[in-house]
């Protein structure tokens, strides 16, 4: 886990801020079920996330080029946290973020026969991300 490479998910449109903070734009998708409850109940076609300054530093690292164990380094520094600190609330952040499908996870050798790893454009279980 500490060697995969977090990276964003193309399809997300945002933004970063002069305040440092990001703005993660999500598109409603359009399945049979929101088309159904958007009629019975009021689903925004859009919604926005904001990151505040830590959120951000970690988005931009996700970048498919930073390692895990790389980010780790990184908070550390700039936050003066231990390492098991910045290790726990990095991963559980990461977690979160994957299980949104906000960020996938590139792992080396990727692609190989039963690898199992993720490729640009899938999240870590190898399922596509929707538009």
């Amino acid at each position: 886990m500490l060697e995969s490479r977090p990276a964003r998910n193309e399809l997300l449109a945002w933004e970063k801020t002069e305040e440092g903070e990001v703005r993660i734009t999500v598109t409603r998708q359009e399945t049979w079920k929101t088309r159904l409850l958007s009629k019975l109940f009021y689903i925004p076609e859009k919604r926005t996330i904001t990151l505040d300054e830590v959120g951000a530093q970690v988005w931009q690292m996700c970048d498919g080029r930073n390692s895990v164990a790389d980010m780790i380094e990184g908070l550390r520094d700039r936050y003066k946290l231990d390492r098991k600190e910045a290790e726990v609330s990095l991963l559980s952040y990461l977690k979160t973020l994957g299980q949104k499908r906000f960020i996938g996870f590139l792992v080396e050798g990727a692609g190989k026969a039963g690898s199992g790893g993720a490729r640009r454009g899938k999240d870590a279980s190898g399922k596509k991300w929707k538009r």
